[in-house]
């Protein structure tokens, strides 16, 4: 009776050890191993026949960049090259590249773009016309000007330009008579220009010009006559100046201008020569562009 029991005992047991080997090999995970130990095996006997094992896909990949810059009156172009190549199992390479760029604008170029100026300036001025006596009508007197300019172009601006000229009085005492040149000035609204020489620098050298309407005025006194004239007429300006951009927007600088006034000095005194009325000026002006 023993015996019988051990021997069904060990039958159900193998039956089922066998039905598990079964499920176990239908699984995906046992299929997956055992395709991967196929796979190894027939790459062994490969190698040993002598042939090539099988080649597994591969790609490198190498990356370049280049870096360069470019300046010039207007900004600095920076660039910058990426270039990548990629080689895979069969030696095979592909490059591509991209490049990449940026601008700065310069200062001068930032500046250029403000199209509006308006500037102010002061000054000494003097003249050298002389009355009939051969002396001079005034010694160095103090200048104004302000003006509004549109620049048209980086070298070109045009607008509206008022100067102001106040030479000082002078004294003379000759054969017993005294004479006095008080209050002499000039007024001047014009058409201004300005002509800039080198529009794309920092420091900038330029021509400024106008022509307008300009009213001169003279009160004389002496011993024996006195008189208080002013006289109205066309007249022009023209000079030399240099400026600095302290920023895109302020500036500062000094300029040089020569004024003919197509007035004669006989109109404003009983000393004149007939001679027209000639000044220079020198200001130092301060400005801003919008």
């Amino acid at each position: 009776m023993k015996k019988t029991l051990v021997f069904a005992l060990s039958a159900f047991f193998a039956a089922n050890a066998a039905f598990a080997q079964k499920g176990n090999m239908n699984s995906a995970a046992y299929q997956q191993k055992a395709g991967a130990a196929a796979t190894q095996a027939a790459n062994e006997a490969t190698l040993k026949k002598g042939e090539p094992q099988l080649k597994v896909n591969k790609t490198t990949t190498t990356t370049s960049i280049y870096d360069s810059s470019v300046r010039n009156k207007k900004g600095t172009t920076d660039s910058v090259v990426v270039e990548q190549s990629y080689t895979n199992a069969q030696g095979q390479t592909t490059t591509d590249g991209a490049v990449y760029e940026s601008f700065t604008p310069s200062k001068a170029a930032v500046t250029n773009e403000n199209r509006m100026e308006v500037s102010v300036a002061v000054g000494q001025t003097y003249s050298y016309n002389k009355d009939s006596r051969s002396d001079r009508y005034a010694s160095n007197g103090m200048a104004g000007n302000v003006n509004m300019l549109w620049h048209l172009s980086p070298n070109f601006a045009l607008g509206v330009d008022y100067m102001a000229l106040h030479p000082s009085s002078k004294t003379y005492t000759r054969d017993g008579e005294t004479r006095n040149y008080d209050d002499i000035y000039l007024h001047a609204i014009s058409l201004g220009g300005k002509y800039t020489l080198n529009a794309w620098n920092n420091w900038r050298v330029y021509i400024p010009m106008g022509w307008g309407m300009m009213n001169a005025s003279m009160k004389t006194n002496s011993d024996s006559l006195r008189s208080s004239n002013d006289k109205w007429g066309t007249g022009f300006y023209a000079g030399l100046g240099l400026q600095y951009d302290i920023t895109a927007r302020v500036f500062a600088g000094l300029e040089y201008r020569y004024t003919y006034a197509f007035i004669s000095d006989k109109d404003l005194s009983s000393y004149g020569r007939d001679k027209d009325l000639q000044y220079h000026s020198a200001f130092l002006r301060v400005g801003m562009r919008f």
